[in-house]
């Protein structure tokens, strides 16, 4: 026959230990805070609106990542502009070119002033000055776009993500951290 009552189990007071959530403190106290040796802030060089944020608080990231993306509609359609720009201010000094060679030609046997063949001069001048201004235009808006793309600086972490896609990046207006901890 089997027997069905269970044993009691008696507990005394020095059986049962007491778990408190405290703070323990012990040696001395420390206050201070902990920076990385090589970190960066990664600031906004245009205006543009956020379009990605890549990484986040604790990613691990490589030199040359792509942290974060803004909007580059506007910087893409003024590149275009200037290297449109560019290819009228090279069809206009190709075209004063040939003109002051053929007056060149023709001033050698007398058939043109020679107020047309300076004329001609000063129109390729004016041309070449255009044409380097255009060139020059396109080099400062291709860096204008580059830096709607925002990339790490060397390897590390990022350490504090300040933006969000959607969010306004003013120029000099902080976006990320990154931080080597080594």
């Amino acid at each position: 026959v089997a027997d069905n009552s269970a044993a009691a189990l008696l507990v005394a007071r020095q059986d049962l230990v007491e778990i408190s959530f405290d703070a323990i403190a012990s040696g001395p106290v420390i206050s201070g805070s902990l920076q990385a040796q090589k970190q960066a802030d990664l600031l906004a060089e245009v205006s543009a609106i956020v379009m990605q944020v890549l990484k986040d608080d604790g990613d691990k990231v490589e030199k040359g990542d792509l942290l974060v993306r803004l909007d580059d509609t506007a910087f893409r359609q003024a590149l275009n502009s200037a290297q449109e720009a560019e290819r009228v201010a090279q069809q206009g000094f190709d075209q004063a070119e040939r003109q002051l060679n053929r007056l060149k030609t023709l001033s050698s046997t007398g058939a043109v002033s020679i107020q047309a063949e300076e004329d001609a001069e000063l129109k390729r001048s004016t041309a070449q000055s255009e044409l380097a201004a255009a060139r020059a235009r396109v080099v400062q808006e291709s860096q204008q776009l580059a830096r709607t793309e925002i990339r790490a600086p060397f390897a590390g972490v990022v350490g504090g993500r300040e933006v969000s896609a959607g969010d306004t990046a003013q120029i000099g207006k902080a976006l990320l951290k990154v931080i080597d901890p080594t």
